[in-house]
């Protein structure tokens, strides 16, 4: 049976297989070079991990896990006063390689090769991530919860298991390679920064889109001038900031009728549009269907 997280001093619990490894970590003080031998995924269930990978900084917290290929050096740094405890994944190339050949996507028009050149290049996005919002986040909750279960053996750890974790970064990463591949041809650093800023304004948009918003503010946000800013997230996401916004409050708009049963008035302002008529509007030309029918009982 794997025991996960031991309370006491620094523990490491490693399953390895076929250049494939699984680690269950109880840390307290811990200072290591990070070098990563193939795909590492760094997964925190409690306390925090500190990484400086490349030159960024990633305070990795509890829920979410840092995504890296080979090309990512540095460090991390663990100096809590309770361990903290975490799951660090390592595929090889040699796996990646093999699921990416196999794998099949109709829905784009980038080769394997293109598709296999990023994920071991240094174009390759290394970041954090939550794991409410990825495929393979939602693995790494259940894979925790079916350890501190006591349901986990070691023995149930098998080509599978890697396979799996395999494919989940290939299907997450599938939209990054896009976007990345969307932002017109500098050095992998320049391009994975400017992706960054692009990145940190839609965030921005995604925390405030219920109050008046410019582009001017969002792309200082982003660190990018106004028209630099609207070019790179427009070639990224294939919406301008501003279409993006309006998706934003209408869908917002949406759960707030759907599931509070709110008037069409009250869902419009709370959503962050100026008025009644603007809402009902755009809410028409979006879902085709005016809120005022939507709350009488249709469903899209």
């Amino acid at each position: 049976m794997i025991h996960l997280f031991n309370e006491d001093g620094n523990t490491l619990d490693v399953v390895k297989m076929n250049g494939n490894s699984l680690v269950f970590s109880s840390l307290r003080q811990f200072y290591e070079p990070v070098k990563s031998e193939g795909f590492a995924i760094k997964y925190v269930v409690e306390g925090i991990e500190r990484y400086q990978l490349n030159g960024h900084s990633y305070p990795i917290t509890a829920g979410d896990y840092l995504l890296t290929n080979d090309t990512c050096e540095g460090k991390v740094e663990v100096d809590e006063s309770r361990n903290v405890k975490g799951i660090c994944i390592n595929i090889s190339p040699r796996l990646i390689a093999e699921v990416i050949a196999g794998w099949k996507r109709p829905d784009t028009a980038f080769s394997d090769a293109e598709l296999g050149n990023f994920f071991v290049s240094a174009y390759f996005f290394e970041s954090g991530y939550r794991d409410t919002e990825t495929l393979l986040g939602q693995y790494l909750r259940q894979l925790t919860a079916t350890v501190r279960s006591g349901l986990a053996e070691q023995d149930s750890i098998s080509d599978e298991f890697f396979y799996t974790i395999a494919e989940k970064i290939i299907q997450d990463q599938l939209p990054v390679f896009r976007h990345l591949r969307a932002i017109p041809g500098v050095k992998p650093d320049t391009r994975k920064d400017l992706y960054r800023r692009v990145q940190k304004g839609r965030d921005y948009i995604n925390a405030c889109f219920m109050l008046p918003l410019s582009i001017k503010t969002i792309a200082q946000e982003a660190c990018l001038s106004e028209y630099h800013f609207y070019r790179l997230f427009k070639a990224v996401f294939g919406m301008s900031p501003n279409q993006y916004i309006i998706k934003k409050r209408l869908e917002f708009g949406k759960s707030i009728l759907l599931q509070h049963r709110y008037a069409v008035s009250e869902a419009a302002t709370q959503s962050g549009f100026a008025d009644i008529h603007t809402f009902s509007k755009a809410f028409k030309r979006y879902f085709g269907c005016p809120p005022s029918a939507f709350l009488k009982g249709k469903r899209f």
